[in-house]
């Protein structure tokens, strides 16, 4: 695809900066970014930097017009998928998302409304009027979760054991939804949470990729944080037998018709619960992987598609394939809280064999909290493997390389990796 002399504005992407700089310097197109920082990674790799906030969508209509934009890309933050779609309306500036599907995916209520119509399972939610009495709330089968309609992320979200909790968490809910509409739903415990991703390619979608998430094994019960994405899950045959084609009737009725989607589930008894969509790129780089076991780069075609209006030169569905032919995982490496003195050992595993990227995500002398946030994992792993047994030896040489220590001399690695540990997640989540 001839991308030579076009110009692509970032108004996010700083998680895929170097691969961005990467295909840029092999396709010769042009960079222009914006943003309030003029020392994050998009501003570092871009021809031209405008210190201009990417909610202020005049100030970016503006760049777009004095640069002659081809296209926009946001990167995985929802954030900047509104402003981008109003700076396309005003310029035409190519950008894959319209505010009607936007509305569709980012109200809860609706987007559970269109998966119930195109036959999509979801989770079970209860009815309760607007007036609800205290009886109401009695007769709810707790534990259930609340959930504004229209708030992004979990805020607002809890999970509610008893009538007594409910008024002050519904209170909650309504305090992040701008609609003040919450959404009361059936608690699923103790599901596998999967993960679906389409490529999406004037209208025809195939699934690229699917994991199962594997969590931190910690003595803190409170802590719930991943450890691993594994690929492919195990229920791959079994999402396509039941649940696949009413998708692909969803995003045909939605008007989708180029770009990537991630959709979220639990499995659980012989059941999916679809339960959030993400029509963006993921924070977790899976083109990295994906690229690896076909060649589908969805970060390629993204920036294709708004540099020229197609994804690729050729027909996606003919090579996608979530079926992969090796086992692979994004390995995330959760630290304890502290205060990082050395982070030791990362340029060795840059080298290992079967390790596709390192992705760095926390500095030395940064400070860990205890929290469940995504802000503990200090490096994101990409790792492929041609059997279980070679992934799993890959992982445990991985964490034994690895030496990331705190200002008082303690080992940081929240879960230190072992043989029986990384291969037993393997088999009991991909198809491997």
């Amino acid at each position: 695809m001839d991308l030579k002399g076009k110009k692509l504005l970032l108004m996010g992407g700083g998680a895929y900066a170097k691969d961005i700089k990467k295909y840029k310097d092999e396709k010769g197109f042009k960079l222009i970014a914006c943003g309030r920082d003029s020392n994050t990674p998009i501003a570092q790799i871009s021809d031209a930097f405008y210190q201009v906030d990417t909610q202020n969508v005049e100030g970016v209509t503006d760049v777009v017009l004095r640069e002659n934009i081809d296209g926009i890309f946001v990167g995985a933050s929802e954030i900047n998928i509104v402003p981008a779609i109003k700076v396309s309306e005003k310029t035409g500036a190519r950008f894959y998302a319209t505010q009607k599907q936007w509305d569709i995916l980012a109200n809860k209520a609706l987007f559970k409304h269109y998966c119930r119509e195109c036959g999509v399972p979801v989770v079970p939610e209860y009815k309760l009027p607007a007036d609800y009495t205290r009886a109401d709330v009695e007769k709810l089968p707790f534990p259930v979760m609340l959930k504004p309609t229209d708030s992004s992320g979990a805020r607002g979200m809890n999970a509610c054991y008893c009538a007594e909790e409910f008024e002050e968490l519904y209170k909650e809910a309504l305090r992040w939804s701008l609609k003040k509409e919450v959404i009361v739903e059936e608690l699923i415990t103790d599901a596998d949470e999967v993960f679906f991703q389409y490529t999406i390619q004037d209208g025809e979608c195939s699934l690229t990729s699917c994991f199962t998430k594997v969590f931190v094994k910690s003595q803190n019960k409170n802590l719930i944080l991943p450890i691993f994405h594994m690929y492919p899950s195990k229920y791959i045959d079994e999402y396509f037998r039941s649940v696949h084609a009413g998708v692909v009737k969803m995003f045909d009725t939605m008007g989708v018709r180029n770009g990537v989607m991630t959709l979220q589930s639990f499995y659980k008894d012989g059941r999916f619960y679809i339960f959030e969509a993400g029509f963006r790129m993921g924070g977790a780089q899976n083109y990295i992987l994906t690229d690896y076991q076909w060649g589908v780069n969805s970060l390629e075609c993204m920036i294709n598609y708004a540099l020229t209006g197609s994804m690729s030169d050729n027909r996606i569905i003919d090579v996608d394939n979530a079926r992969f032919r090796h086992p692979c995982c994004n390995y995330y490496v959760g630290l304890k809280a502290g205060i990082i003195k050395e982070m030791g050992g990362v340029d060795e595993v840059e080298k290992l064999p079967g390790v596709l990227n390192v992705t760095v995500m926390c500095k030395e002398g940064e400070e860990i909290l205890e929290t469940n946030a995504l802000e503990r994992v200090c490096l994101r792993i990409h790792v492929v493997g041609s059997t279980a047994v070679e992934l799993a030896n890959t992982l445990v040489k991985i964490s034994n390389t690895l030496n990331i220590v705190s200002s008082d001399g303690s080992e940081m690695q929240l879960e230190p990796l072992t043989y029986e540990r990384c291969i037993e997640a393997i088999h009991s989540t991909t198809t491997f």
